[in-house]
């Protein structure tokens, strides 16, 4: 089976996937409804995650581990030490590290991090999950203006009002 690259993300209705200072206040809402919206299963389909910097700063200032999976971490500026990441600098460094890797790879984020993927033709799956929520403004899902285009695999709603959409390169 061919390793894919899957971007799994939340946005909002209007394209946002968080305030313009990174704040992401507006999912707590959703937090606590029961429903893990597919999490589980799809963390367990992954070896890999990947994401910028801040994003990766964003999710231990949560308490998020990636400790069960490698993880790789791109940044442009000076590295913090941590040993369950492996900082990377450009796309080709980490297409060389990932090939010998097992196992799908998650791309979490952040928005300039997913238009370097768009751009090099990497991301093989969209898994979206729309929050019913109108930011106004932030921080946005895709900030390329390069047309691309996925196949529609699957549209799931909860009784949240989120729709989790999945599409296919």
């Amino acid at each position: 089976m061919k390793k894919k690259i899957i971007l799994y993300i939340v946005s909002t209705l209007d394209g946002y996937i968080a305030r313009k200072d990174g704040s992401v206040d507006w999912l707590s809402k959703y937090e606590n409804t029961g429903e893990d919206y597919g999490y589980t299963e799809f963390y367990k389909s992954v070896s890999i995650v990947v994401m910028g910097n801040k994003t990766y700063k964003q999710a231990l200032s949560f308490g998020e581990g990636y400790k069960d999976k490698k993880c790789f971490v791109f940044s442009r500026g000076k590295q913090t030490s941590a040993d369950e990441v492996t900082y990377v600098k450009n796309m080709k460094e980490f297409v060389e590290k990932v090939k010998k890797e097992k196992g799908n790879i998650w791309l979490i984020g952040g928005s300039i991090l997913i238009d370097e993927f768009l751009k090099h033709n990497l991301i093989d799956e969209l898994i979206i999950s729309i929050i019913p929520t109108l930011l106004g403004g932030g921080i946005p899902l895709f900030r390329s203006k390069k047309a691309k285009e996925f196949k529609l695999a699957d549209v799931k709603s909860y009784k949240s009002g989120i729709v989790q959409m999945s599409y296919k390169a």
